[in-house]
């Protein structure tokens, strides 16, 4: 009979079993998995995809988009990665189970004396005592030192004696392995690969237009059905809000909620310096079908929870200050401000002169504090000033440039004057450049406009020049023409670029060797021509009687300054001046809300892997053997112990059991 056709074929497992259950593949993808949780620690996520641009560059911010850099936990290669080791470690953990569950009840009893004697640890001797008697013995000196026992007779007539402890070891690495795939599973839930299937099906494309909500298409729209996401929604007080939004690539998507988020109020708190200190919302939830909503107060790291929703306070903002503005108008000859009632994120037309601007209302600061010196700190015992309320805005001409600025509310006493303070820059990268307008004795912008509008009074002020300057004895028609067309000109040169302009002018068209006298000529004509303008504007409000009295130390002090600052007008960009008049402040919450289903899945996986870890770690499984041999004298004894750990106190402690086997049979 051929023994070949009966014998069975052990069917061989598939290569690619062999590859998916493979250390290699395992440790190749958690290496993986350890390089993006880097990447994803020290580059900040989901950010606006302009501040990438900023911060990179346009080629890098392109490149690492495209790898997926600024979203890891969502790309499609970390969530191949996740649904790769998730497969693996489940195929090792059915391949594997089975024989971790046998060992776990493998005692080995019936291990040859010729095996025991080849153990890493074993000690062998000789005694007169009878076979039954170490038998009983030995089985219960193990019961002792906590082993499970389990004899076993062979058939030369020895006896094996054999024990197991910490067989609960290996429990260890099947909760381990069961962690990682209770933890990628909930990593998945939490993950957006529904989001990218339906971005390959073409169903799906992120907006990435700053457009208002209705004009958001629906394929950017995502519904309550979408497993997970961290989203962001600010709401002012007093409003509500059912979508937050989800960004995503380089754009975002508007993500609808189960449930309306009513924002009460809102209420923060300051530092001294200004800081936020704390801040908090009143939030009411309103579920459909509950006639009662969910109302609660919540703070940093203090959030609300509703099913698998986390609702957190995340910051806070402007949420649409109501702004009363007054646009006054730098080249006209009288004072007619464009009064405008506005709100903060809306954006106004203006139709000037000087062509069609549009105002941009960007945001606005209620507190601004500023650092005291040493010398105020001491008068004060305040190290900090509040410089009062600002309004951050943009003036964008019909070509796109914009002129970013911040105004101040208040007057500021700064080296014991009044100013009111104007910021411009043309770029996010350059600081503000300051504009200090001088408060007059009411402490208003009033007199400084006033004379704003003068300057631009031509005929006006030429007839004043005539009164004040008439033609002398002697001088010609012509000559005193030219001096009155000079005057002109150097009062609409000042008037466009300030003294500097008139300088540059000097420069550019007097010969070297006359430009002191011409400019110690132009510029006396220049002043003589101000001042003249200047003491009109106090002889109309009453101030002095006359244009040859005196002024005060204040008036004169006041001229100088609004002449520096209208001399700023030249890089201050389009000449209009933008006054905040006054304001009802409103706030916006910032919330981010999470949904994530996995995230107890991955907690209980986590405590798994805990456990799992003190198994391996701390659980010695140990084996004893004790092999019984009958011989002519009595019983060779030959004693053995392994350690799947392999430590030195292995042997003491199978040394210490023998040496009680002998104690036991000296003493008997």
């Amino acid at each position: 009979m051929n023994n070949s056709s009966t014998a069975t074929k052990v069917k061989k497992p598939s290569p690619f079993l062999n590859f998916l259950g493979s250390m290699n593949l395992a440790v190749t993808l958690l290496m993986m998995l350890s390089i993006a949780s880097v990447i994803g620690t020290v580059l900040q996520q989901n950010q606006a995809f302009q501040d990438y641009i900023i911060k990179f560059g346009p080629f890098w911010t392109d490149v690492f988009n495209s790898l997926g850099l600024f979203h890891v936990y969502g790309a499609a290669w970390f969530i191949l990665v996740l649904i790769f080791l998730l497969i693996s470690t489940s195929v090792c953990v059915v391949r594997n189970t089975p024989g971790f569950m046998k060992d776990m009840k493998q005692f080995s009893e019936k291990l040859t004396a010729n095996a025991i004697k080849h153990q890493k640890y074993n000690v062998a001797f000789s005694t007169h005592i009878a076979k039954d008697e170490h038998l009983t013995h030995s089985a219960a000196l193990l019961k002792h030192h906590g082993y499970k026992v389990k004899t076993h007779q062979h058939t030369d007539g020895s006896v094996t004696v054999a024990g197991l402890k910490g067989a609960w070891n290996r429990l260890g690495y099947f909760f381990t392995h069961i962690s990682i795939i209770i933890i990628c599973f909930g990593g998945l839930l939490d993950s957006n690969f529904l989001l990218k299937y339906r971005e390959m099906t073409g169903t799906l494309v992120p907006e990435t237009r700053s457009v208002s909500l209705d004009e958001v298409p629906q394929t950017a729209w995502v519904g309550p059905e979408n497993l997970s996401f961290r989203g962001t929604v600010n709401i002012p007080e007093g409003s509500k809000s059912d979508i937050l939004f989800l960004p995503y690539e380089n754009g975002y998507l508007v993500q609808k909620l189960p449930f309306t988020i009513v924002n009460k109020d809102f209420h923060i708190d300051y530092y001294d310096t200004g800081m936020p200190k704390n801040y908090q919302s009143e939030l009411e939830l309103y579920i459909p079908g509950q006639e009662e909503p969910i109302r609660k107060t919540i703070e940093v790291n203090k959030p609300l929870y509703y099913e698998n929703y986390a609702i957190y306070q995340s910051s806070f903002g402007d949420g649409g200050t109501e702004l009363k503005l007054k646009v006054h108008p730098l080249l006209s000859p009288i004072v007619n401000p464009l009064e405008l009632e506005s709100t903060v994120n809306k954006v106004e037309p203006l139709k000037t002169p000087m062509g069609k601007f549009r105002l941009e209302l960007n945001d606005f600061r209620a507190f601004n504090m500023v650092p005291l010196s040493d010398e105020e700190q001491a008068e004060t015992g305040r190290k900090f000033h509040n410089n009062g309320p600002t309004v951050i805005f943009k003036v964008r001409n019909e070509q796109g440039k914009a002129w970013e600025y911040e105004n101040y509310l208040m007057a500021n006493h700064q080296d014991g004057r009044d100013f009111f303070m104007t910021g411009v820059r043309e770029s996010a990268a350059e600081p503000f450049r300051y504009l200090f307008i001088p408060a007059d004795e009411k402490r208003s912008k009033e007199r400084f406009f006033k004379l704003t509008a003068m300057l631009n009074q031509s005929t006006q002020n030429m007839n004043l020049i005539r009164s004040l300057y008439p033609q002398a004895p002697g001088m010609d028609d012509r000559t005193y023409a030219m001096q009155l067309d000079l005057t002109e000109k150097l009062l609409t040169l000042f008037r466009q670029t300030g003294f500097q302009g008139i300088e540059n002018f000097i420069l550019n068209n007097v010969p070297k060797e006359e430009q002191t006298k011409v400019s110690e000529y132009y510029f006396a004509q220049t002043t003589f021509a101000l001042q003249s303008i200047y003491l009109e504007l106090l002889r109309k409000e009453g101030i002095i009687d006359d244009l040859n009295a005196e002024i005060t130390p204040f008036d004169k002090q006041w001229f100088e300054d609004a002449l520096t600052a209208i001399t700023g007008f030249s890089i201050y960009g389009p000449p209009m001046f933008v006054e905040l008049a006054g304001f009802k402040e409103i706030q916006a919450t910032g919330l981010q809300i999470t949904k994530s289903p996995g995230k107890d899945i991955v907690y209980f996986g986590s405590t798994l892997l805990i456990i799992g870890v003190f198994f391996m770690f701390y659980v010695r499984q140990r084996r004893v053997w004790i092999n019984i041999q009958p011989s002519s004298s009595g019983v060779d004894l030959n004693i053995a112990a392994k350690d799947n750990k392999n430590l030195p106190e292995t042997k003491v402690e199978m040394e210490k059991i023998a040496d009680q086997i002998r104690d036991f049979a000296n003493k008997a």
